[in-house]
């Protein structure tokens, strides 16, 4: 299974859009690494060389998808974590609905989103990641060639050459239903666990279940403090509890994502700190194969 990190920021952007603090003035400053877009996870099942699964969709998603090398018109399927406005960004997705009989060649008296055929795009989310996609396509998906797929905590399904789990994350609980993937395909399993505070006892359970070759765990507090999100401290707490299960595979690896600018110093001193832990910084375009 191949990763592709296409953005590795909390929602305020690294550097923070509007701010001009020592870490976002060093970013801006700094090399490509130190400088992040939001949350998006690339998936190339089994040994594809090219990813057809994504994980959430922020505002950034086209320019993601053009500077790391994946390709929108492939895409076959959608896993959305939550309907925050810094991961879920469907307006986008307008430019999917096609003109009714039109061949590929666009004509020179009519616009339109598409002309060419795409793969059908299955979407699965929440309730309030459905509401929001409604709102801005309708209620007929058809004509973009989407479908979308309501998931429950504890739901097994199969998508584009994946088996995927729902678990429960420990983000805006009482809110919505936030969400966590296992990914399993022939070859690893993948623990995609954003956005989210320390585990909840009945997801910890769940986990139990599984061995993974890598888990990805935000980090969007960094040294600080502050609730709904994990900060270094409590990342580090949840990599010792995986391997005192026993729940890594031998060379399974533990990934740091979702920084913040105000928390999480510029990447060399970030990914210093975690190494130390035996945890991988992930930076925009990292890219890893389980």
């Amino acid at each position: 299974m191949l990763l592709r990190f296409l953005g590795t920021s909390a929602g305020e952007l690294y550097p923070g859009l509007w701010c001009r603090c020592r870490n976002c003035r060093t970013a801006r400053e700094g090399t490509a690494q130190d400088r992040r877009q939001s949350a998006a996870l690339a998936v190339a099942p089994g040994q594809q060389a090219s990813p057809t699964v994504l994980i959430d969709f922020p505002s950034e998603i086209a320019d993601q998808c053009y500077r790391h090398n994946v390709d929108l018109t492939t895409l076959e399927s959608l896993l959305m974590t939550h309907s925050h406005g810094d991961h879920w960004f469907p307006y986008l997705l307008r430019w999917r609905r096609r003109p009714a009989n039109l061949s590929e060649n666009p004509p020179t008296h009519i616009g339109g989103p598409r002309f060419t055929v795409l793969p059908l795009l299955r979407i699965y989310g929440n309730a309030e990641v459905e509401a929001i996609l409604r709102r801005e396509l309708g209620d007929d998906l058809a004509p973009c060639e989407i479908t979308f797929h309501r998931v429950a905590v504890g739901k097994v399904f199969q998508t584009s050459g994946l088996k995927v789990t729902a678990l429960h994350a420990n983000h805006d609980v009482g809110r919505e239903q936030a969400l966590h993937y296992v990914l399993r395909d022939d070859s690893a399993t993948v623990l995609y666990g954003l956005d989210g505070d320390t585990f909840l006892p009945e997801t910890r359970e769940a986990l139990r279940a599984f061995r993974f070759d890598a888990v990805i765990l935000e980090s969007t507090y960094g040294y600080g403090e502050g609730g709904n999100h994990r900060n270094f401290q409590r990342v580090l707490e949840e990599a010792q509890w995986f391997r005192d299960e026993g729940l890594l595979t031998s060379g399974g690896r533990l990934i740091a994502t979702h920084f913040s600018p105000h928390h999480c110093p510029p990447h060399a001193e970030t990914a210093a700190y975690l190494r130390e832990q035996d945890i991988l910084a992930a930076w925009d375009g990292m890219e890893v194969r389980v």
